[in-house]
């Protein structure tokens, strides 16, 4: 994903050198993931790219749609009522997972500055505190106004 770049993460987090790229970058991508679950939209570089994603999201949805069906048709021939009830858990769970990521990507926002700041944030709550499970507060607070409720 990476929006915001590992040059600005490590300025944030004040970290010279290259030992711990690898580490930073795996932190930045969790700290973005964390934006878009907590605002409940996926975040872009630009408008052009959030296009992009919007414009693919109709053939994944059918795609997902596609595969629900076949899976919910493979679990009908299924032998026993656990193996049916096991594989038609899964189908719906699939199809929910494609249904929130068509709505997260309709939903989308493009990166700015409000954005931006909480990613570092919580980038930085990361780097300090490898446990933290949510963006501290401040970040949340900046993105309160982009978060969708509902």
């Amino acid at each position: 994903m990476s929006i915001v770049t590992l040059a600005d993460a490590k300025l944030h987090l004040r970290v010279e050198g290259d030992d711990e790229n690898a580490l930073i970058q795996s932190l930045l991508n969790a700290a973005e993931n964390l934006a878009a679950q907590f605002m409940g939209r996926s975040i872009y570089a630009d408008a052009g790219a959030l296009a992009t994603a919007r414009a693919g999201m109709p053939s994944a949805l059918a795609a997902a749609t596609t595969a629900y069906v076949n899976a919910v048709n493979a679990a009908d021939a299924l032998g026993s009522d656990v193996e049916v009830e096991i594989a038609l858990a899964a189908a719906d769970l699939d199809y929910q997972k494609a249904q929130t990521s068509a709505r997260m990507t309709h939903a989308g926002v493009v990166i700015n500055d409000l954005i931006k700041a909480a990613v570092l944030l919580t980038v930085g709550a990361l780097f300090a505190d490898r446990e933290a499970a949510e963006p501290p507060k401040a970040a949340q607070h900046l993105l309160q106004p982009h978060k969708l409720y509902g």
